[in-house]
């Protein structure tokens, strides 16, 4: 609605320049294209339609280039979806299925014949003919040697796909088939059919070996990955397990209000997965039956697929839409309206980021999943997680009350976690060369361990109640160790103390250097910052805040302070006069956490409210929300090269997410057409309106 009425003022704008009222006045025209345009990328975001919101942005940029188009540009790229290749047929795409390598697709359409592709590169590899009318199912052997082919009247082909010839014709069903799979062996095929019946056929000789049968049409099959079950699912709304040695039905999964089009075995045959047209998907444990979970508002469905692991859900719908789902938290990860028709089949390669929709548009699509994700929640510890630093780029250190863990972040869909120590961590810092790990404890001590074996240098003991913050100096002489509540600073080469910073009169609860390393920030429960001259161990400033102060964080290039707490708004002062510059979220019911971005550019902040919002330095403008996380938010780092950015969260995870596009975005108004091509779009000037090719 705000972009409609947005655009009802700038046709207003155009109408009157063109009727030679007055001289244009195009700065203003433009100014309202791009809010206008921007309006349109949000709401885009709003409904996960990355390629979109991408494109809107990278056009509201190319009339006023503002933080917050760069925020969304950037943000959107890092979800979106590309088009590999998108190819029209005249008839529907019915099937679709890749090789077990992921090189090959196989499509079947109402043409009655079989094409192959080549994914990477989209090129026709050959057409296989045989089927008398349309090709409803298709399907590859494990080892990748057979491709079965199937549809009206109801026999099945196999075929040499890769000598392009029919290796048999297996005859049996009485009508259409729709549902082909081959067992983990290769050995055996199973197919279903609107002839209600589920049929299990030796592939060798063709032979018909068993036979199970339905209410109504079967959809779908999949054996389990031992080959002992198959799946089967059917417009008489339910899916059967069938046991193949005993020949009976094991499990009737019932619950489901419409058919269900697809089924499938996790990899590790412990879960089922049904789909269904009454907008949701069921996960069963396989062994009992029962339901262990579902997906509501999944769209309305027509066809889906699912990795492996049950962790992305690829569904079509009668409404022309793909739709991608985190399976494992059923949220809406990406939106795609890119068939004029219903969705009638959607296949997933086995690399878990290619995947394939066919429409009755005729429009065959391969898309690409981002190489590095958006976002990537870890799990690992077992209470909430209340401290974050990183020691490398790629290396991160997360602390809470059962002992801090490192997180190896090279592989960023699948990080690597390992104890670092089961000492409560409550507070951490990374010495500046990244060869020192400080670590506050519980207990009144800090440790300073080295940073690669793990192993304790130093125990500084002495300070009164839980460390609940440490810092080093810049040139990591110091580490400055917080106490209830007075300040001790240590020598780390020898563990000497060199100096008490007394004045607060509550738990100091956060500290912070300049860059200059002389002088350091604190702030606590006694409700004031104070900021202390670090060589002469003498207090420079003493500011009011009015409620207790959870942290605070210098900006790397100027004297600036940034403060914030409970029932108080984030503050950015000017510290060497002690004056107060700018005041952000003023609304705020709490902030826990800081972060500033290495290139002072970024500031995060993060408490009560369940969301990160990021603020651009030096405008103080927020630029976004960052959101994923359960519960209060009470840590947040930047990795030293700023293309990360974490969070951890009293629901016991971890955030990553990808900063790096955000950062650096392409200049305004540069690659537009490229965008446009990427995410399959085109856009039309006369209508303002962005649409699928």
């Amino acid at each position: 609605m705000r972009w409609w009425c947005l655009a009802l003022l700038l046709a207003s704008c155009s109408a009157h320049r063109s009727s030679g009222d007055g001289a244009p006045d195009t700065a203003k025209e433009r100014d309202l294209r791009a809010r206008i345009l921007e309006a349109k990328g949000e709401a885009a975001i709003e409904s996960r339609q990355w390629g979109v919101a991408a494109a809107s942005f990278a056009l509201a940029r190319a009339s006023r280039d503002s933080l917050a188009a760069r925020w969304g540009q950037g943000r959107a790229v890092d979800h979106a979806s590309s088009l590999r290749w998108s190819k029209r047929i005249q008839g529907s795409v019915l099937a679709l299925a890749f090789t077990p390598d992921g090189r090959v697709l196989a499509s079947g359409h109402y043409d009655s014949v079989v094409r192959l592709w080549d994914v990477a590169r989209g090129e026709l590899l050959a057409e296989l003919q045989g089927h008398t009318a349309e090709v409803h199912a298709v399907a590859f052997s494990p080892d990748g040697r057979w491709l079965a082919s199937a549809g009206r009247p109801g026999e099945i082909r196999v075929w040499d796909w890769r000598q392009g010839r029919q290796h048999a014709v297996i005859p049996g069903h009485a009508d259409v088939v729709l549902g082909l799979a081959f067992s983990p062996d290769g050995r055996r095929l199973a197919s279903g059919g609107l002839d209600k019946a589920v049929r299990v056929w030796d592939v060798e000789t063709g032979a018909e070996q068993l036979r199970f049968e339905h209410d109504d049409n079967v959809i779908a099959v999949a054996f389990s990955p031992d080959g002992g079950r198959l799946l089967s699912t059917s417009a008489d709304r339910s899916a059967r397990v069938w046991d193949l040695a005993s020949r009976k039905e094991v499990h009737r999964l019932v619950g489901h209000e419409e058919k269900v089009e697809a089924g499938a075995f996790s990899s590790d045959g412990q879960r089922i997965m049904t789909a269904a047209g009454d907008r949701a998907v069921r996960f069963w444990d396989a062994r009992s039956g029962q339901l262990v979970d579902v997906l509501r508002d999944s769209g309305n469905v027509s066809v889906a697929a699912i990795d492996g692991g049950f962790r992305l859900l690829v569904q079509g719908g009668w409404d022309g839409r793909v739709r991608l789902m985190d399976a494992r938290g059923s949220a809406l990860l990406e939106r795609l309206d890119a068939h004029h028709a219903a969705v009638m089949s959607v296949a997933l390669s086995p690399d878990g980021r290619t995947f394939a929709s066919g429409g009755m548009d005729g429009v065959l699509d391969v898309w690409r999943r981002p190489e590095v994700p958006a976002e990537v929640l870890l799990r690992g510890h077992s209470v909430w997680v209340e401290a974050l630093a990183f020691s490398q780029d790629r290396e991160l250190l997360s602390g809470g009350e059962d002992g801090w863990r490192r997180w190896r972040l090279a592989e960023a869909d699948a990080p690597v976690s390992e104890p670092g120590g089961t000492e409560a961590a409550v507070s951490l810092a990374v010495s500046p060369d990244r060869e020192r790990i400080a670590v506050g404890t519980l207990k009144g001590k800090a440790l300073v361990l080295d940073a690669r074996s793990g192993r304790v240098l130093l125990e500084l003991p002495g300070a009164k109640g839980s460390v609940r913050a440490v810092a080093f100096s810049p040139d990591g002489a110091l580490v400055a160790v917080a106490g209830d509540p007075d300040i001790q600073l240590w020598s780390v080469s020898d563990g000497r103390p060199v100096g008490l910073l007394q004045g607060h009169t509550g738990k100091v609860w956060t500290l912070a250097f300049d860059s200059s390393g002389r002088r350091l920030a604190s702030g606590g429960a006694d409700k004031t910052v104070r900021t202390w001259d670090v060589e002469r161990r003498q207090p420079l400033l003493r500011l009011d805040m009015g409620e207790p102060v959870r942290a605070v964080v210098f900006t790397p290039s100027q004297p600036h302070l940034v403060t914030a707490g409970m029932r108080q708004p984030i503050r950015i002062w000017d510290v060497e006069e002690g004056r107060l510059l700018k005041t952000l979220d003023a609304g705020t019911a709490g902030v826990l956490a800081l972060a500033v971005s290495p290139d002072g550019r970024f500031l995060a902040s993060s408490g009560v409210e369940q969301v990160v919002k990021v603020w651009g330095l030096p405008s103080g403008e927020q630029l976004g929300t960052l959101t994923g996380q359960q519960g209060f938010l009470s840590g947040l780092a930047f990795s030293p090269d700023g293309a990360l950015l974490v969070s951890a969260a009293s629901d016991r995870t971890l955030q990553l997410t990808r900063f790096q596009s955000i950062a650096h975005p392409p200049p305004a108004g540069a690659g537009v057409e490229d965008l446009l091509r990427r995410y399959g779009l085109v856009w039309d000037e006369a209508r303002f309106l962005l649409q699928y090719r």
